[in-house]
C-alpha cells in the first residue's frame, strides 16, 4: 500500500490524537493481535518528508497504524501507487 499525499493524513492524524511516534508503536503493539506491532523505525518512514520517508508499505503496517491512529486505512494509505 502507498501512503497518501506524502505521509500528510498520517501526521495530521497522529498530531489530532496526540501521540508520539514512540507512542504510536506502543498502540500498534496493542492493537496487533499477535502482539508485535510497528517499530517506531517503520513509522517514522510513514512520516517524514525527507530523505528516510517511505512511500509504499505492507498491508499488515497499514491496517496496524489505521487501527491505532482510530482511522479507517482508506484515509492514511491507497493500493495505487501516489506520486
Amino acid at each position: 500500500m502507498h501512503r497518501l499525499d506524502n505521509g500528510q493524513p498520517i501526521r495530521d492524524a497522529i498530531r489530532k490524537a496526540g501521540l508520539s511516534i514512540e507512542r504510536l508503536a506502543e498502540k500498534t503493539k496493542e492493537v496487533d493481535p499477535a502482539g508485535y506491532g510497528i517499530s517506531q523505525s517503520a513509522i517514522g518512514h510513514m512520516v517524514s518528508t525527507g530523505a528516510s520517508g517511505r512511500t509504499s508499505f505492507t498491508r499488515r503496517s497499514c491496517d496496524l497504524a489505521a487501527k491505532a491512529l482510530d482511522k479507517p486505512v482508506e484515509e492514511l494509505f491507497t493500493n495505487t501507487p501516489t506520486a
